[in-house]
């Protein structure tokens, strides 16, 4: 159908056909069949970060099953499917359903952002962490994603390397945050309120294959008298949009 994803042949060439909610509601699916291995998910969330833009209201990136309760994969990578199948705006079809994957399924702070009814589009990453910006690599996908939502700005960190890693950012390398201003944190995991973040926020020791998913809201002026007095110095201007940064 015209939308669906892939290369088609047309005399001898390949077409390139990207989805459009333009034309077609949902396409069935942007990548392969999925398989019950953390391999198969990371390609499917590469392949997928370079299509965030074809999802909004009326038109959905379909991920295929989720396969939590269905073995092969840890809890963490188990979190981290559902974290970024929800955050993509994947259409969520079930296959199976444990006690300990029930538990996952049930977060209601996750699903209220997948059902969201003012903000359509998926969280695209802005930065890809290990690989170079915009490069494809199937076992390590985008690791730094943001998007918008009715309950503040969502982000999602991936631990995409088989062992512990500390994920660090700017908060300003999101589209989505204002220079200047500090931030709340909510966590979507432990459902906790985790303080202010000011110009850069770190999670330590994410596990391997694990996810950090945040809620973000603006909390006012970030304190005065910091240093530098821009969080990125090389792009510094004053109020008068005079260059000071070195």
């Amino acid at each position: 159908m015209v939308g669906a994803k892939s290369s088609a042949k047309a005399g001898g060439y390949d077409i390139l056909v990207i989805p459009s909610n333009q034309i077609n509601s949902h396409w069935r699916q942007t990548t392969g069949d999925i398989s019950i291995h953390w391999d198969s998910l990371a390609a499917i969330i590469n392949f997928n970060s370079f299509l965030t833009q074809a999802t909004d209201f009326y038109g959905r990136n379909d991920l295929d099953m989720l396969q939590l309760g269905n073995g092969g994969l840890t809890l963490e990578e188990a979190k981290s499917h559902f974290t970024a199948w929800a955050l993509m705006k994947s259409p969520l079809l079930l296959s199976a359903i444990t006690t300990e994957t029930l538990e996952i399924l049930k977060n209601k702070e996750i699903l209220a952002i997948n059902q969201d009814d003012v903000y359509g589009k998926s969280i695209s990453p802005f930065r890809w962490g290990i690989n170079p910006d915009w490069v494809s690599n199937n076992t390590h996908p985008a690791q730094y994603w943001s998007g918008e939502s009715k309950y503040g700005t969502v982000f999602m960190l991936l631990n995409t390397l088989d062992e512990p890693s500390t994920l660090s950012f700017n908060l300003t390398e999101s589209p989505y945050i204002r220079a200047g201003r500090q931030y709340s944190v909510r966590d979507l995991w432990a459902h906790t309120d985790n303080g202010t973040a000011v110009r850069t926020f770190t999670a330590d020791n994410v596990p391997a294959h694990g996810v950090v998913a945040l809620l973000l809201n603006d909390a006012g002026n970030e304190p005065d008298g910091l240093f530098p007095a821009c969080s990125v110095w090389w792009q510094c201007t004053d109020k008068n949009g005079t260059r000071v940064g070195g």
